[in-house]
């Protein structure tokens, strides 16, 4: 800090003083301005109003630091007169802390007689700030020494006791509130504050203080599924920070990370949050806190958000349009949304004709209503129409719901209305579902039943008590980020087993609702990690939904919920971080821990599980009352053990695992060992074996590799040497491959000569290059179990985008090939081949990849590959990535057989004389030939790619057949390019001998 004192003062004076707020330092925090100041001594005996030139220093610029005065006011005055200094605020400002600490006497006096003159800044503007504490202690009253104790602050203004409360024995809570005209030292405070806490009578004593931190936020509304970030700034250095959102009279909620929520790492004077995705869940009254020991301070700022109804419920009355026996059908649309400050433009519409509704509100439900005549003489008889509803917020964003609206027409089958204890099933079309709400109390979802034929089939009802949906929505608060604590986690797992708990008092709705928590708090952890504190609430709210039935007439659901149960008590198991437990035996489930070694043993159920693989951390699960709940795919006539059983190993070093599984038999017949395969969602005996003893011990011993076939299969396939030969094939393959194109770079300008022969080198290059790279990935990702997340992401991106760069290539050769045979007079340059063949070769698999990567992580159904397989991900009939592999290779495939079909009809084309027995010969010695070049560089061999996908059912020789087939000819094909591309050729072959015998390149060549 420079200052410096004019002792002659005159108007050229008054401008140097403008010269002097260079020399200065920042004081407000709640303003983005920045307050410079400045000194003006006036000696001797003359006078002058200062105030009075102050206006004219309003936008001087002082080109040497490019600072703008802005505005201009007396912050303090002095009146020296000998050794004696009286100095007094400006209005509008109060005593630094630097004056009040060092001299007493001045604090909150009006006019201080010391000398402070050399105090900077001397005097600064009033802010507001307040503290607001919370004392919990045995007196009745609140304290009378609390008052005098914060009034030695700076500015001080008011005190105000808020209120006091009986909280328990002899304990009383009171709430009071300082009001200062300045920030504070929070060293200060906090000495003021153990100071009184050092009254027995006091037993707690804590404050929140507004005006320390300034948070900058959006004062208009935002628009929905926005990202915004929240910045906040203490004047103060803290210890710890953290963000709390309140929406409506709801109690502060944490903010964590999450989905929707991201938090800055360090936060001890600026913190930021970030919200990912803006919508109605995240509309409310945010707050900073920095925090050291006792005290909190904090800001708060309101975030509107242009709203959108989260959850939109369309109905029709009656649910299927009857026109059995009327011209017309009349259905009622209702569209209910939860009340909101939005006010939203709603449509409905079934088919195409589209209704302004009429509004109601009642009961914290808006409802729109519409009634339609559906025409039941159209032409075109759909069996549905889509009944929609469509609502518009103020910033002209959209949110849609569609159902099917059944129509029921004469011939059709249908099921009557009936009624079944107080609920009315209504008439439904033949392979619909009807759906009623649940009305008994306590409990929320619905009744479904299906119509089979002219037959109703048995209800299923996915009620759901109250509670268990109030768990579901504070796990999806969780996983969103609000209220991401490890305290609101275990309360979420203590909520749920004590709601679980009950004995014959949950149904199968119940059991979803669990297996929803279950699945929502796995997402969660991938943000939040979950402690072993939960561990004893999670599974015994897992283990007791199989104390009850979850028969419900059809197996489908049943194998559905079963199949979800399981693979979310696994995922969460293996997400739960584990420190010092040793495992937890309920009912159903028990578990076992093993730690740091080559090998792990645990007895679960009495069934002896082993382990042979160095890992950080093994978890063993039985889970009992299961198996027979699966689905029972190719073995529905099997007897099933009641226990399956889960191992996981963590931080795995070796690539190979073995698990054997010893237990008690007395059954007779064929036993099998069978592992639950998580792709396909079905029992597979693949790489398992079963081994009897003869003492009548029985074992089963499994052990899962990758194969090359997986690349085209639905799933992962192990069969017998199989793997074997893929890493033996791929690494002569390689090596072929870099054989090849170091050949080609020594032949290239012996053998290109023309243009034709320029296309085809080029296109080879490129493919074997593509190959290369595809085959390594390939084998850095054959044992997925040890590489991590990303790795595997890393290596199937490159997989994909390799394999589909090579078929591009592939097809630009054909392309060529197949024009130069079919227009002999036109020739393509080489310029126009390039833009063609680098168009198709890279740019064309870099765009289908990246959609096909954007398309899978944002809708997030389908993931995008899988950890277990490292490769693009099969679901179901077209659902899946794989098919963002299997269309392009299709389409390409077919293309280059078209092609080949070109060549072979230009070979047998006849040249009028040839039409003996010899020209026949040759014909077919050069079709075979054709084939036999072209197969490999046309992708031809990987037609059986196909038909490995095609064909899964692996009690077939055939499908046997066809992996061991695809796998040997494509895990060689760098090798058949060597040997068809180079090889083949007798200019490459002459070359190349020349260059073995070291003689001199011939004239012109």
């Amino acid at each position: 800090m420079n200052i410096k004192r004019v002792k002659k003062l005159s108007q050229a004076g008054m401008l140097f003083f403008a010269a002097l707020f260079i020399f200065s330092q920042v004081s407000r925090v709640e303003s983005a301005d920045v307050t410079y100041w400045a000194e003006v001594m006036i000696e001797g005996n003359k006078t002058l109003n200062v105030a009075s030139l102050l206006p004219d220093l309003i936008g001087v610029l002082d080109t040497t630091t490019g600072v703008t005065i802005t505005d201009a006011e007396i912050a303090a005055e002095c009146e020296i007169i000998g050794r004696n200094t009286t100095c007094w605020c400006g209005t509008g400002y109060v005593w630094s802390n630097n004056v009040c600490d060092n001299v007493n006497a001045c604090c909150n006096a009006a006019v201080c007689v010391a000398n402070i003159s050399d105090f900077t800044p001397l005097c600064l503007p009033k802010v507001n700030v307040s503290l607001i504490g919370t004392m919990t202690g045995s007196a009745s009253i609140l304290p009378l020494n609390i008052e005098p104790a914060f009034r030695v602050l700076n500015a001080f203004n008011t005190f105000n006791g808020t209120g006091s409360v009986l909280t328990g024995l002899n304990t009383y809570q009171h709430n009071f509130t300082v009001n200062l005209f300045s920030v504070f030292s929070t060293a200060k405070v906090q000495s003021i504050v153990t100071t009184l806490l050092n009254n027995a009578t006091f037993y707690s004593l804590n404050l929140k203080t507004l005006g320390m931190v300034y948070i900058e936020a959006p004062e208009e509304k935002l628009c929905y599924n926005a990202r915004q970030q929240l910045n906040c700034t203490c004047i103060e250095q803290m210890d710890s920070c953290m963000w709390q959102m309140t929406r409506d009279s709801e109690s502060p909620m944490t903010l964590g990370p999450g989905s929707q929520v991201m938090l800055s790492d360090v936060c001890t004077t600026t913190s930021t949050v970030t919200l990912l995705s803006t919508n109605g869940f995240w509309s409310g009254t945010y707050s900073c806190l920095f925090t050291t020991k006792n005290i909190a301070h904090m800001a708060m700022a309101p975030i509107a958000i242009a709203l959108l109804p989260e959850v939109i419920n369309v109905t029709a009355t009656p649910p299927t349009a009857d026109c059995t026996s009327t011209p017309t059908a009349t259905v009622v649309l209702n569209c209910t949304i939860e009340t909101s400050i939005e006010t939203y433009t709603a449509k409905l519409k079934i088919g195409a004709d589209e209704q302004v509704p009429t509004t109601q509100v009642s009961n914290g439900i808006i409802m729109y209503t519409a009634s339609f005549s559906i025409d039941c003489a159209a032409a075109t008889k759909p069996r549905s129409y889509d009944a929609s509803c469509t609502l518009e917020n103020t910033r002209y964003q959209l949110r849609n719901r569609t159902i099917k609206l059944p129509v029921i027409y004469p011939g059709d089958g249908f099921c009557a209305q009936e009624v079944i204890a107080d609920r009315t099933w209504p008439k439904t079309k033949d392979n619909e579902t009807a759906t009623l709400y649940c009305t008994e109390v306590g409990k929320q979802g619905v009744y479904t039943r299906k119509c089979n034929g002219n037959t109703w089939a048995d209800e299923i009802c996915l009620c759901v008590k109250a509670v268990l949906n109030t768990i579901t929505s504070q796990a999806s608060d969780f996983e969103k980020g609000l209220g991401a604590t490890q305290e609101i986690a275990a309360y979420i797992f203590e909520s749920l087993r004590n709601n679980t708990a009950e004995e014959g008092g949950n149904g199968i709705g119940d059991v979803r609702a669990a297996v929803s928590v279950f699945e929502t708090m796995k997402s969660a952890s991938a943000n939040m990690p979950l402690g072993e504190n939960l561990l004893e609430n999670f599974l015994e709210s897992a283990s007791s939904m199989l104390n009850i039935s979850w028969d419900v007439g059809d197996k489908t659901v049943t194998n559905n919920l079963a199949t979800q149960y399981l693979a979310s008590v696994e995922n969460l198991m293996y997400s739960i971080r584990i420190n010092n437990s040793n495992g937890y035996n309920s009912s159903n489930i028990q578990l076992g821990i093993c730690r740091a070694g080559s090998s792990c043993n645990q007895s679960v159920f009495n069934v002896d599980v082993g382990l042979n693989a160095t890992a950080d951390l093994v978890k063993t699960m039985g889970i009992q009352n299961l198996a027979d709940r699966m689905p029972k795919l190719g073995y529905e006539h099997a007897l099933f053990p009641s226990i399956v059983v889960s191992t996981t190993a963590e931080n795995r070093s070796s690539s190979t695992v073995n698990i054997k599984m010893a237990f008690q038999t007395e059954e007779s017949g064929d036993m099998q060992c069978v592992f639950w395969n998580v792709t396909e969602e079905r029992w597979s005996t693949d790489g398992c074996e079963y081994v009897k003893n003869p003492g009548g011990t029985a074992y089963c011993e499994c052990n899962h590799l990758t194969s090359f076939s997986m690349l085209m299969s639905k799933f992962a396939v192990s069969l017998p040497f199989l793997d074997q030969l893929t890493y033996v094939g791929l690494g002569i393959s390689i090596c072929s491959l870099i054989v090849y194109i170091i050949i080609e770079g020594l032949v290239w300008k012996t053998v290109v000569k023309s243009s034709l022969s320029y296309f085809r080198h080029t296109a080879l290059i490129n493919i074997s290059l593509c190959l290369l790279l595809a085959d390594i990935s390939f084998l850095a990702s054959a044992f997925p179990s040890i590489l991590s997340e990303t790795a595997c992401l890393i290596l199937v991106v490159a997989k994909h985008y390799f394999f589909l760069a090579m078929f591009f290539w592939m097809l630009s050769l054909s392309i060529m090939l197949a024009y130069q045979l079919i227009f002999v007079f036109s020739h393509i340059s080489k310029k126009v081949y390039m833009i063609i063949g680098y168009t198709l070769g890279y740019v064309c698999p870099t765009l289908t990849v990246a959609a096909t990567y954007v398309y899978y992580d944002q809708t997030k159904q389908v993931e995008y590959f899988s950890v277990k397989t490292c490769w693009l991900t099969y679901q179901s009939a077209m659902v899946g990535s794989i098919y963002a592999f299997l269309f392009p290779v299709g389409f390409i495939v077919f293309a280059n057989i078209c092609s080949m079909v070109v060549v072979i009809a230009t070979v047998l084309k006849p040249s009028g004389a040839e039409a003996d027995k010899k020209a026949d010969k040759e014909s077919a010695k050069a079709v075979i030939k054709v084939i036999l070049f072209l197969t490999p560089v046309f992708g031809g061999t990987w037609v059986l790619g196909f038909l490995v996908f095609i064909m899964d059912d692996f009690t077939q020789f055939t499908t046997i057949l066809v992996q061991y087939a695809f796998t040997i000819v494509n895990s060689l094909q760098g090798f058949f390019i060597l040997l068809t591309g180079c090889f083949a050729e007798k200019r490459v072959r002459d070359e190349i001998l020349r260059i073995v015998m070291g003689k001199p390149a011939k004239d012109g060549k």
